[in-house]
């Protein structure tokens, strides 16, 4: 049996780019640093890696590894398990304490004629927005949003009124999760180039 090897994501983009076949295994130590979701037959990392990087190149890095970014329902579904089996994890994302921690998720929003639509798979699938996604700034419950949210992972109309700020879509933007200690926030307005110490991303392997 071959022996494995770790390398860096440098060679991964040069074998792409030379058309040369490889297999990505998944040793113990990898499926060590993921949590198994039941609900969506998903792994999740239980931390933020890629940080520094902007939207897009998270995207990329992530398919270099045979990984991807979770999408708003699927964080929805992550954050409500480990609310609950891994209060560390939960706190961790949630937690308004400390120097911030952000991270990046599947979601880009786009201006139509027609109304707003949430792109996903890194922009290669579009769907427009339900029609009772919350569309303006609003403080907002955390356990409302996660109990009730739309089909696509939004915030409803009708979400209660809490302490998680909340920022509606806006044309060319992104969704990402983040928490400091003034406060915790859904933003999907943020700008998808922009990069940070602080914000990564949690990988979801399929």
């Amino acid at each position: 049996m071959p022996p494995t090897i770790e390398i860096s994501e440098e060679v991964l983009q040069d074998l792409n780019a030379k058309g040369i076949p490889y297999v990505l295994k998944e040793s113990e130590k990898f499926l060590d640093s993921f949590i198994y979701i039941p609900e969506l037959k998903l792994r999740f990392a239980k931390q933020r890696t890629l940080k520094w990087k902007d939207w897009f190149e998270t995207h990329n890095s992530l398919k270099l590894q045979s990984n991807r970014m979770s999408r708003l329902p699927e964080f929805v579904e992550f954050l409500k398990y480990v609310k609950i089996n891994n209060r560390d994890i939960y706190n961790e994302i949630t937690q308004v304490m400390g120097s911030w921690r952000g991270e990046w998720i599947d979601a880009y929003f786009e201006k139509r004629k027609d109304g707003m639509y949430l792109l996903t798979e890194n922009r290669t699938k579009a769907e427009k927005l339900d029609e009772d996604t919350l569309m303006k700034d609003k403080r907002i419950s955390l356990d409302s949003w996660l109990d009730n949210p739309t089909k696509q992972g939004l915030p409803r109309k009708d979400t209660k009124e809490g302490d998680l700020y909340f920022v509606a879509p806006g044309n060319d933007s992104v969704a990402g999760f983040g928490a400091i200690v003034e406060g915790a926030d859904l933003n999907c307005l943020r700008n998808p180039d922009y990069r940070d110490s602080y914000l990564g991303v949690r990988a979801v392997s399929e």
